[in-house]
């Protein structure tokens, strides 16, 4: 253990103390606010599951057909695609599924209907499949309500009431899919829909256990996977869950939730398992380790990574929002600009392209024009979380924090787990002197990403605010011990220390940071000017002369130390000049020592007793008359 860890260990033990992010004068952008590490050796998770690649091909186009037979045009889209880029077989010949037989009376009506989910006709459609007796037409009713009420909800969509608008047709929906699954009426899909429904209740244990019997059931089926995947919120419930089948479509649902959970390694561990079962090309995976490369702040990797994929498929638009966001932190407008025009021309009315263009409008500060463009995307797709984060920076760029904070409780409403929009709500309310509200945020954040110093620096940074200090310290140590990626928490530990008086604590933490400085480990900030003054007075004090002047020019050369370090200059000065002075006067002859030395010059030889003798009179001296001076008497 090195002496910086070990002072680190000592000094952060003691009363536990819940901890959060750094606190900056401005509020972070949250195109940059990504991982610098993910949580690892958290999980308990189920070794990768393996499958043949002809037993894939068996899994999707079963799951094709029955998506495309319920309408499932999302889900469809994602499986059909895993197909197109499935390896070809070495057989030349693939076996296709059975074709079902004919649905009795209502198979004409679902054909009917499906052409009207086409269209969006979705009440119509529900009015057409009353009195469906099969499970596939059931399913479709129950089905087409839930849209019809999701599209009602989207249409009355506003920044403003989006928390307050619900989909009016959950409660009835949940009442009689409730009762069909008591009776062990539903399938697959229909289970999948109850928990749907189960998690826009906010009844997420019950939603988890249905979602659950839905895989059980069919684990061919991506969109159960996919809410799971949505429901949980943390680890806890992760390793709560029961059994999954094993399946290689759980490797798939691994890697989607680690990633939202931000656990590196185990998403990387799963990508390279689905890989080493012949997917290496597949863009749906090659599109997530390009993504978990974005949230390690890895942007060139990154960078490279979206361009290969968009160069193999320019008019694919579901990467293009990541991919602004790093053009965005690279500060590259030129192909920021390219890939707006781009999108516009695909597709200009995508969730995607809105974002790609309120990006570019931001990179240029026209911030009213990317707000309007972020709320096409959301009045476009509600849920798009990340539109929601963006807007609300927007907001905080204009002042209007109110709406700023609005729209990061709305990104929380949709994730949870989704520790940047905690942080970025702290940040607000922190921009407006609300410190109080601001340490919950920072705490939430903490707790969400405890392996990040940016959350426990700006928990300590609070802590200072409402004059905590003790607290502050324990913050700024912890940030230190779990890597200190901003490089602030020393110097704010030192400057806490100073505040509690503890000299030797505030001396050693600064000197140690001025040397990281001055060794180009650290890049100095803009606290280091006060490193400087507070050592420039503590190597003056005690009379460390040399270090003071070094560290009282370094002050001159910043502005909020540059009258201090003068003065402490002069002060310097000054003790030099009275230094000499004393060492003059202790240098100066005594009386005593100018009359030893006339008498020497006359041949006198002083007496043990205080007079003189000379080399031929041996006898005492007389004493002089009272009118005459005598040697005590005499001044030079």
């Amino acid at each position: 253990m090195s002496l910086l860890e070990s002072d680190l260990s000592m000094e952060a033990s003691g009363d536990p103390v819940i901890l959060t992010a750094s606190s900056t004068s401005l509020i972070s952008n949250p195109h940059d606010l990504q991982e610098e590490s993910y949580c690892t050796g958290d999980l308990t998770l189920d070794p990768p599951a393996t499958a043949s690649i002809e037993q894939v091909r068996q899994d999707l186009y079963k799951a094709s057909r029955d998506c495309q037979e319920r309408g499932l045009w999302e889900y469809l889209n994602w499986i059909t695609e895993q197909l197109v880029h499935l390896p070809k077989p070495t057989s030349g010949k693939v076996e296709l599924p059975k074709e079902r037989a004919v649905w009795n009376e209502d198979y004409d009506v679902i054909q009917f209907t499906l052409q009207l989910m086409r269209g969006q006709e979705y009440y119509r459609a529900s009015q057409m499949l009353k009195g469906c007796e099969t499970q596939h037409g059931k399913f479709l009713y129950f089905y087409c309500r839930f849209l019809h009420g999701e599209k009602k909800r989207i249409d009355q969509f506003d920044i403003k009431n989006k928390r307050d608008l619900k989909n009016e047709s959950l409660f009835n929906l949940r009442i009689e899919l409730e009762e069909l699954r008591r009776n062990k009426k539903l399938d697959t899909y229909g289970l999948w829909l109850l928990g749907v429904v189960l998690r826009q209740s906010e009844m997420v244990d019950m939603a988890m256990t249905v979602l659950v019997e839905s895989i059980n059931l069919d684990p061919t089926f991506w969109g159960s996977w996919k809410t799971l995947a949505k429901v949980i919120k943390n680890k806890n419930q992760l390793q709560s869950l029961p059994s999954l089948p094993y399946h290689w479509m759980k490797n798939v649902f691994y890697v989607e939730l680690c990633q939202d959970m931000y656990y590196a390694n185990d998403a990387l561990a799963f990508i390279q398992a689905l890989q080493d079962m012949g997917l290496e090309d597949n863009p749906y995976l090659l599109s997530k380790r390009a993504e978990v490369h974005y949230t390690l702040r890895e942007y060139e990797i990154a960078r490279d990574r979206f361009k290969e994929l968009l160069d193999k498929d320019p008019n694919r638009l579901d990467i293009v929002d990541m991919y602004s966001n790093i053009l965005y932190v690279k500060e590259d407008k030129a192909n920021l600009n390219h890939l707006a025009h781009h999108c516009i021309e695909v597709d200009k009315y995508r969730p995607e392209t809105c974002f790609v263009v309120g990006n570019f409008y931001s990179i240029f500060g026209k911030h009213e024009k990317s707000i309007i463009y972020f709320q096409r995307a959301l009045r476009l797709d509600p849920e798009y979380l990340s539109a929601w984060t963006l807007m609300g920076h927007e907001y905080v760029e204009l002042k209007n924090y109110n709406m700023a904070i609005e729209c990061y409780r709305n990104a929380l409403d949709i994730n949870p787990r989704d520790y940047r929009s905690w942080y970025l709500i702290g940040q607000t309310y922190e921009l407006l002197k609300m410190h109080a509200y601001s340490l919950y945020y920072y705490m939430e954040a903490q707790r969400l990403r405890p392996t990040d110093s940016r959350m426990t620096v700006a928990l300590g940074a609070t802590y200072e605010k409402l004059e905590q200090p003790m607290k502050a310290k324990k913050c700024f140590l912890r940030a230190m011990n779990v890597g200190d990626q901003e490089d602030i928490a020393m110097i704010r530990l030192a400057r806490v220390c100073e505040a509690l008086h503890d000299e030797q604590a505030a001396v050693r933490w600064y000197s140690r940071y001025v040397e990281l400085v001055d060794g180009g480990e650290v890049d100095p900030g803009e606290d280091i000017c006060f490193a400087y003054r507070y050592l420039a007075h503590y190597h003056l004090r005690n009379d460390r002369l040399s270090e003071a002047d070094v560290f009282a020019h370094k002050c001159c050369e910043f502005k909020e130390t540059k009258n201090d370090g003068k003065a402490l200059v002069r002060q310097i000065a000054a003790h030099r000049n009275t230094g000499v002075f004393q060492q003059q006067q202790q240098q100066r002859p005594s009386k005593s020592n100018i009359r030893v030395n006339l008498m020497a010059m006359a041949g006198v030889t002083p007496s043990p007793g205080g007079g003189a003798s000379s080399s031929s009179n041996k006898r005492s001296r007389t004493p002089p008359p009272p009118d005459t001076p005598s040697d005590n008497d005499m001044s030079f």
